[in-house]
């Protein structure tokens, strides 16, 4: 932990260094533009099923989109946060997360939230029809606006080192 804290770098992957700040970076401006895409994928739906009249609804009401959308969600999400822990498994251990896996880490469940949101947005303009299809895309939003990029699991050990029944949430 000394020599990360001396020079800031430490080695992701094979070939790179990355440095803490800039992985911080990266991760910021991925995670901006994952929530920037689905602000306008929803304002041109709204576009589309609300100002344009000549499409009518589906008759079906849009419950396949909705359904599929829900399904991936609950399966595709927490998969993603166990997939996260297994690549955090060493701050529960009391070690800081490299910044390649931090980074991985955090794009996994951003990119699972992501594609179920757009999916749910996708059956809005199949469907000609905001509802039912918009609930998973703003259940996928909120929970992905809560996850922005902190980075305290590359900087702080988990716990405390003489009691290992103290820890902190990674993210």
């Amino acid at each position: 932990m000394a020599n990360i804290a001396a020079n800031g770098v430490v080695t992701v992957g094979h070939d790179s260094n990355w440095s803490m700040k800039m992985t911080l970076r990266v991760a910021w401006v991925c995670w901006t533009v994952l929530l920037v895409i689905p602000f306008f994928v929803t304002m041109a739906m709204i576009w589309k099923v609300a100002i344009e009249p000549h499409a009518a609804p589906a008759e079906h009401g849009g419950r396949g989109w909705f359904l599929f959308a829900s399904a991936y969600l609950l399966v595709a999400g927490p998969m993603s946060f166990f997939w996260r822990e297994h690549l955090f498994k060493g701050y529960w251990t009391g070690k800081p997360v490299s910044p390649g896996k931090y980074l991985l880490g955090m794009l996994v469940i951003w990119m699972a939230l992501e594609i179920g949101g757009l999916f749910s947005l996708a059956g809005c303009f199949v469907d000609h029809s905001p509802l039912p299809n918009l609930m998973p895309a703003l259940v996928a939003f909120m929970f992905f606006v809560t996850f922005w990029p902190s980075g305290r699991a590359m900087v702080r050990a988990a716990g405390q080192h003489d009691d290992p029944g103290k820890y902190r949430d990674p993210s």
